[in-house]
């Protein structure tokens, strides 16, 4: 069992390796079933099949589903950085303020945005489940940059 700062300290060497551009994580942070949330909505709800279905098991939750998500990321912003702010941790709740920067891909242009941040950690210190509570305005920013220069 970790302690609460322990866990903060694994959660900070996974955000250095996030900005040096690496997809991989610390040993077990993240659960291999751990879901994703972006505002509210999860990843493998809009994979447009059952959530029982393998395939979307694979692609939409743990390891894959982070890779996926991390990579589409780098995808509208070169070279992205993460910065969480006012990391706390009680009773399995981690949560934090999450500043998101980078160039976009699709105008040449710096852009940041920020977002709040909450993490369900199991009894060994494991995401299970991380949410993002972004404005829709930024999402929308983000999926336009994705699709690159002069497409919308």
């Amino acid at each position: 069992m970790l302690t609460p700062g322990e866990f903060m300290t694994r959660v900070a060497e996974w955000m250095a390796l996030v900005n040096r551009g690496s997809l991989d994580l610390p040993d077990d942070l993240l659960h291999r079933q751990a879901t994703f949330r972006l505002n509210g909505v999860a990843y493998e709800d809009i994979m447009g099949r059952p959530v029982s279905d393998p395939l979307v098991r694979l692609v939409a939750r743990g390891h894959g589903a982070y890779r996926l998500l991390l990579t589409a990321l780098r995808y509208a912003l070169t070279a992205p950085e993460v910065v969480l702010r006012d990391l706390s941790v009680s009773r399995g709740l981690a949560t934090a303020h999450a500043e998101v920067s980078g160039t976009l891909r699709d105008t040449g242009e710096p852009w940041t945005t920020s977002a709040d941040l909450a993490l369900v950690v199991d009894v060994d210190g494991r995401i299970t489940e991380i949410g993002v509570q972004m404005d829709p305005d930024a999402v929308s920013r983000i999926l336009r940059a994705r699709s690159g220069p002069g497409r919308a």
